[in-house]
């Protein structure tokens, strides 16, 4: 008996990844950000952030239509390891309308680092840095990377966890805003 454990063991394994295979997907629930009264959150263009890409160019430059944003630490591996993702989806819906912006953390990362991640990972897209520290706080959950779909009035999706089930809400959500037009 005790030479049939492994084997029971086994059978068991492997029934219960066979099933896995057949679970249904994921899906993230996520939806517009909204205050405790249940109105729409609408992102601030009036931000004090700083062009490193472009020093002259404002965040108020990309109001008033579809953008993604992609709010990181060019120190972190998770942002490093998302950006080259989200970088490409902003270049898939960019001829449909969709803008995309990077914005760095504050504190105490230097414009060297954040033009050191630019390099290293052929960003394309403009990217700003939150020198005064106010986005993060303000939009953050503390963690980054972070990604953002403000709609063109304002109102935004916040997400929070770059998973497959959340990425895959992201582009159902840009296929839908983008199928309206």
């Amino acid at each position: 008996m005790r030479f049939l454990f492994p084997l029971f063991l086994m059978i068991a394994v492997c029934a219960v990844s066979s099933f896995a295979q057949l679970a249904p997907k994921e899906e993230a629930k996520i939806s517009l950000m909204q205050d405790s009264t249940g109105t729409k959150l609408k992102m601030d263009f009036s931000m004090p952030l700083i062009g490193i890409s472009d020093p002259g160019m404002l965040f108020s430059h990309f109001s008033e239509r579809p953008l993604l944003i992609f709010y990181f630490s060019p120190k972190c591996p998770h942002c490093q390891d998302k950006f080259p993702m989200i970088q490409s989806i902003i270049k898939e819906y960019e001829p449909k309308g969709l803008t995309g912006i990077g914005i760095a953390i504050g504190g105490t990362i230097k414009k060297n680092d954040v033009r050191l991640f630019m390099d290293q990972l052929n960003a394309t897209i403009p990217i700003f840095q939150d020198v005064n520290g106010k986005f993060g706080p303000t939009y953050g959950t503390g963690y980054v990377p972070v990604v953002f779909l403000v709609n063109s009035d304002g109102s935004f999706y916040r997400y929070g966890e770059l998973t497959p089930a959340s990425i895959d809400h992201l582009k159902a959500t840009l296929d839908g805003l983008f199928q309206k037009k």
